[in-house]
């Protein structure tokens, strides 16, 4: 069983995994892509400017993980924290508003880079290197490798539009903590999950959206893997 949880970002995904782990400590836990990289000195540029390294990067580092978890480990009960797939959505998002093919100067959307050791890309008028052609390009690697068959189960948490649902943005050092970035790429994940994937790869995999307070989501995971 492999499972993976998916959404934008500071919406419950990591407290989820975390919760879920503890309740069923026979799961291993496959952390943040982006935790696991930056762990080996990566460095990792977010919102407007993310990069084609950085996020073909962490792409590729979440399709190695669930392929050989799906390949050396086939018994294994795993539970990842982000999908291969969540890092389309924010390259729609660095294109948009990062890139020279992004929106008009005075629609795109600007967010505070909150780590002080990567400033280096603040005053340039195109931070993100992301275009269409790149945002293809991690469809085929991820359609290509296969991965999304190495998933059982992709659970999706979306915003809601409920305060009490709905988690409170906190600055946790790493992610800007903007209310707009966090809408804007969960509206992009809704599009991914809802309309593209199904259109691009019908069969690729299962996908749930799940919603709640902390228990709830636990309850709602576990229904849907047939646990209770």
């Amino acid at each position: 069983m492999r499972i993976a949880i998916s959404g934008s970002h500071s919406l419950g995904k990591s407290t989820l995994v975390r919760d879920f782990q503890a309740a069923h400590p026979d799961f291993q836990l496959f952390d943040e892509p982006y935790r696991e990289l930056f762990a080996r000195q990566e460095r990792i540029h977010f919102g407007e400017r993310a990069s084609q390294r950085c996020n073909r990067l962490m792409t590729q580092h979440a399709i190695d993980r669930i392929n050989q978890a799906r390949l050396q480990m086939p018994e294994a009960r795993v539970i990842c924290d982000r999908s291969c797939l969540d890092f389309i959505p924010y390259s729609l998002y660095a294109r948009a508003m990062g890139s020279n093919e992004g929106l008009p100067r005075d629609e795109r959307l600007r967010t505070v880079e909150v780590r002080p050791d990567m400033q280096e890309k603040n005053d340039l008028p195109f931070p993100s290197d992301i275009n269409a052609a790149f945002i293809e390009q991690l469809w085929s690697m991820i359609l290509e490798s296969q991965a999304l068959a190495s998933y059982d189960l992709i659970a999706f948490l979306p915003l809601t539009g409920e305060p009490g649902i709905d988690p409170c943005l906190e600055n946790d050092g790493i992610r800007s903590v903007e209310g707009a970035y966090r809408a804007w790429v969960d509206a992009a994940f809704k599009q991914l999950y809802r309309h593209d994937l199904p259109a691009r790869c019908p069969q690729a995999c299962r996908v749930v959206e799940i919603s709640g307070g902390r228990p709830e989501r636990v309850k709602s995971l576990e229904e849907a893997i047939g646990l209770v």
